[in-house]
């Protein structure tokens, strides 16, 4: 039996992805901790570095649903063992000035490929 537990968070850059991704590394009950994002996120790097906590990052520079299915697929490719997924994906301060397809796009479309049925949560 395989007891490792892997986190794997999508929308980590944000304020609320953040705190997430720092309760994360301080509570101990994972042992690895999975962010996809657009962009890497060195002060989560130096956090866990700090920690002695283990953070992989996997990068979708091109943030469509297909792409994000398939990033948060390759992310799970070699996990064992209990996975934890969260979305704390969402629109910031820009909301005001999106069109609802924009929003809809971020909001809907994004979470919908993230919890997309050929994962294996």
């Amino acid at each position: 039996m395989n007891n490792v537990r892997t986190a794997i968070v999508l929308g980590a850059s944000g304020s609320v992805g953040g705190a997430l991704v720092r309760a994360l590394l301080h509570d101990g009950a994972f042992d690895v901790v999975i962010t996809l994002g657009r962009k890497s996120l060195p002060e989560v790097l130096a956090m866990a570095r700090a920690s002695g906590r283990k953070v992989r990052e996997q990068l979708v520079p091109d943030m469509t649903p297909a792409s994000l299915t398939a990033a948060t697929v390759a992310a799970l490719r070699d996990v064992e063992g209990d996975v934890a997924a969260s979305s704390v994906l969402g629109i910031g301060a820009g909301t005001a000035n999106m069109s609802i397809d924009a929003h809809r796009a971020v909001d809907v479309e994004l979470n919908v490929a993230f919890a997309h049925r050929d994962l294996r949560w």
